[in-house]
């Protein structure tokens, strides 16, 4: 199947995704990944100016939600997955590439999508049975976020079967339409 055409954008986020080779985990621990990770995350909103919304690293995965205000995805995105498959081969000793496809994305158009891509990510670790509470896994973002209670709470409503399949099929689209909230 071909790669959908990138559509760059400087104002509405994207849902990212990238996926290791083979669904196989990360050859080094996860706490290693999410240093490496961090760390390139840093750089990144410096250097590409981008706004990081949403993160979660999986055990062989990772979801995004990030603004580029600059339209610069693909250049951001190159930079990210080049210098996390090179950082993890390193550690582990290895020489084939870590992820398995390019990264998948979708542009967000409406309130209403945020918001259910922001549960999706965060609720990935509830939905992998790893923890109880999204706050309590220590792979993501969001105690960096200062949330209040009331947001995080929102946060730890799960989503029910059939929204987390309408966000996982939407994932083939690249623009959400929008809708009204």
């Amino acid at each position: 199947m071909p790669r959908k055409k990138l559509i760059r954008s400087s104002t509405n986020p994207y849902h990212v995704t990238a996926r290791s080779n083979n669904r196989e985990w990360f050859y080094i621990p996860s706490s290693e990944v999410w240093e490496i990770t961090q760390n390139l995350l840093r750089r990144s909103e410096k250097h590409f100016d981008i706004k990081l919304e949403a993160f979660v690293l999986m055990s062989n995965h990772y979801h995004m939600l990030v603004h580029t205000p600059k339209a610069n995805i693909d250049k951001f995105m190159h930079f990210f997955n080049k210098n996390l498959g090179q950082k993890i081969s390193r550690k582990a000793g290895r020489i084939n590439r870590i992820f398995g496809a390019s990264y998948k994305w979708n542009l967000i158009l409406s309130q209403s999508y945020y918001d259910s891509v922001l549960r999706y990510i965060y609720q990935n670790p509830m939905r992998a049975n790893l923890v109880e509470r999204c706050q309590d896994y220590p792979y993501c973002n969001l105690l960096s976020k200062n949330y209040d209670q009331e947001k995080i709470a929102w946060l730890n409503q799960r989503l029910s079967e059939r929204e987390v399949e309408r966000t996982i099929r939407k994932l083939r689209h690249p623009i959400i339409d929008v809708q009204t909230d």
